[in-house]
């Protein structure tokens, strides 16, 4: 009865052992074939309700700095007077902004896989890493609309032109200005504007002008930007054929190109002119490699970006690809199909000069690197106190390929007053066919908070080595534990034990033997029945032989 139990419990033991071993290896086996990690971190990283990055996207925790330098330009009179030949200027700042964006509205669109909102961006001042007080610091600068309606005044007829001389006069306009920092960023008053707006609100529907104001904040709250999300794939993972990248724009204000560029929406424009396949500096595609060159938008450049890889580098303990701002995508040719368009009346810019002027109420404004560099040579001529230097005014862009994210971001620009041909005006004679620097930006993200720091290490090594390890400890449990049931199955108990179950055997039959003989001596000869008794010595003989 004995040995039964045991063999019945050694038959479950094994049965236990073999059944968790399976279970344990197909756990794992199944861990490691479907990558739950990525599932999971797809689901997360995407834009559909409920989604990690949604949560982020609405109000993106980035810490995104507009740093701007201001040109004091110090001689003016003696500039104007003869008595100097070149313009002083001196660079002021940085004057520092925080960028903050929210993103509202939003719709998703199953149709098309896209997604529409509403961005907004608040413009916060930073004083702890600004130079000084922009409401107390006071420049000499650019009359930006005065010497934009005096070089728009010489494509007029000549009685228009000597009628809005005399009507400048009249408002004491002057083509320099001496204001706060602040009020030449974010707005000041000035006469002529204030009766632009009046008898042509159509043209002019402002009755201040700042730079900043009308860079940064022109339309915010009120465009509405369509964006492609992440591509689809089919059974295989692999994306459909003619999936528009992921996370790039497909229309703003309902256009997919600037019209103001003469976009064509049957030929879907060209680089010169198209929005569409761009992205908004907040969200890029996943997977990068290092062919990918990709598109930056914001309506403060009036075009589109490029940025073109450079070279690969670890940012952090986060593999980073760094992209870069070529020299070049500033200049216009006419026989260039990619930038022909920035010619306008078939007239160009110098080298290094982008034409912005249709995406600001025509003003004769322009964007260029920090202290022209890349630009015509000819543009530094006229100043003193401008100094190009690659180090300082590059533009990089670092971004974690795999998952996306924006490390590490210097975009630097500078934006200028164009000046054209001038009539009937003496004042501005001396500003006649110069460019003249108004100030540059930094757009800068200098590291990601440590929330998404520690967020984006997980994503990348955490997560997938996490799994990883419980897989491999499934297989292997599974694997310990059938081979303890092979162990059970075919393996016999250990030589002691043997001898001890066998030595349990003998005793009890040396014992039932000894029994057995001290009553055969006490029997009476009668009650013996040796055909009885010779088979069991017989028998037990042989088995105490062994």
């Amino acid at each position: 009865m004995k040995l039964f139990t045991n063999k019945t419990q050694r038959n479950a033991k094994l049965l236990r052992c073999a059944a968790l071993g399976m279970t344990l290896i197909f756990f794992g086996a199944a861990i490691f074939m479907t990558d739950p990690v990525k599932l999971i971190v797809d689901w997360q990283i995407s834009l559909s309700p409920h989604a990690l990055l949604r949560k982020l996207w609405l109000v993106p925790p980035l810490d995104v700095y507009i740093m701007v330098y201001m040109f004091n330009y110090t001689n003016v009179d003696a500039f104007i007077a003869g008595t100097d030949a070149k313009m002083k200027v001196e660079e002021v700042g940085p004057y520092v902004y925080q960028e903050v964006l929210s993103n509202h509205n939003i719709t998703l669109n199953e149709a098309n896989n896209t997604i529409t909102y509403t961005p907004r961006r608040e413009y916060i001042f930073v004083p702890e890493r600004s130079v000084g007080d922009p409401k107390i610091d006071r420049i000499r600068a650019p009359n930006i609309p005065y010497m934009g309606v005096s070089t728009q005044a010489a494509s007029l007829s000549m009685f228009a032109a000597l009628g809005l001389s005399a009507l400048a006069k009249r408002l004491n306009a002057q083509p320099m200005l001496e204001v706060s920092v602040h009020d030449y960023m974010w707005g000041y008053e000035d006469h002529l504007v204030h009766l632009a707006s009046k008898f042509v609100p159509s043209l002019i529907d402002f009755s201040s002008f700042g730079i900043m104001e009308k860079l940064f904040r022109e339309g915010n709250e009120s465009n509405v930007v369509n964006m492609h999300l992440p591509e689809l794939k089919d059974a295989h993972g692999v994306n459909l054929p003619g999936s528009p990248r992921g996370y790039s724009i497909n229309s703003i204000n309902y256009e997919r190109g600037f019209k103001r560029w003469e976009y064509d929406e049957a030929t879907n424009g060209t680089q010169c002119n198209r929005i569409w396949g761009s992205h908004d500096a907040t969200l890029f595609p996943r997977d990068m490699n290092e062919h990918d060159t990709f598109h930056i938008y914001r309506r403060t450049f009036c075009r589109l970006l490029p940025m073109k890889f450079n070279r690969t580098l670890n940012f952090k303990g986060l593999d980073a690809y760094e992209y870069v701002m070529e020299p070049h995508i500033f200049d216009s040719e006419l026989h260039s199909v990619n930038s022909s368009c920035f010619c306008k009346n078939n007239h160009c810019l110098k080298r290094g000069v982008g034409n912005v002027s249709p995406c600001y109420y025509n003003m004769p404004l322009a964007i260029t690197y920090p202290h022209f560099m890349h630009a015509d040579p000819s543009l530094l001529k006229p100043f003193e106190g401008l100094s190009p230097n690659e180090s300082r005014f590059t533009s990089t862009f670092m971004m974690q390929p795999q998952l996306g994210v924006p490390l590490h971001v210097h975009m630097r620009l500078q934006a200028n007053q164009v000046v054209g041909n001038i009539k009937f005006n003496r004042l501005m004679e001396p500003f006649e066919n110069l460019v003249l620097p108004l100030l540059w930006v930094d757009l800068t993200i200098e590291n990601l908070p440590l929330s998404l720091q520690v967020l984006v290490h997980a994503l990348k090594t955490g997560f997938p080595l996490l799994q990883l390890v419980v897989s491999l400890g499934l297989i292997l449990g599974g694997l310990y534990q059938l081979s303890a049931a092979l162990l059970l199955c075919f393996w016999s108990p250990p030589a002691g034990m043997h001898k001890s179950e066998h030595g349990e055997k003998a005793t009890s039959v040396l014992g039932a033997l000894a029994i057995g003989a001290s009553l055969h001596k006490s029997l009476p000869a009668e009650c013996v029945q040796p055909e009885v008794q010779q088979p069991l010595l017989d028998e037990n003989a042989g088995k105490l032989e062994v």
